[in-house]
């Protein structure tokens, strides 16, 4: 990550977060991690019985190549992380690409890409 971005305060392990879906089929996910490690975020199809903890189906999730299990979010080190799952199509905080299985630190406001799938993430007060 930037240097910019490592300087920012992340997002504290056990904070209520918002994930803002922004495209042809919007939608608001609201998180708690006060009970929880962490969540796995992808789509439901199908093809599978698997369904993962976020699904993004009904925001054009495949249509905008989100895989099953694209990504993780994760309590990491006292603060909120984005984890890459080998996803096929990849993972952007703010323009940059994850590497797959390495925990990035997350900071209000940050612009995620899951595919061609964006989201904004917010801080629930």
């Amino acid at each position: 990550m930037s240097d910019a971005q490592s300087t920012r305060s992340g997002i504290p392990a056990f904070s209520a977060i918002r994930l803002r879906v922004s495209g042809s089929a919007p939608a608001i996910v609201d998180l708690d991690f006060s009970d929880s490690g962490g969540f796995v975020v992808g789509r439901s199809d199908t093809k599978s019985s698997y369904v993962p903890d976020v699904d993004l189906s009904a925001c054009q999730a495949l249509e905008n190549g989100v895989s099953r299990r694209h990504a993780a979010l994760i309590r990491c080190q006292n603060m909120l992380h984005l984890l890459d799952l080998n996803s096929v199509n990849g993972t952007q905080i703010n323009g940059e690409r994850l590497a797959p299985e390495i925990p990035y630190v997350l900071h209000p406001n940050d612009q995620i890409l899951f595919g061609s799938l964006v989201l904004i993430i917010e801080v629930k007060q």
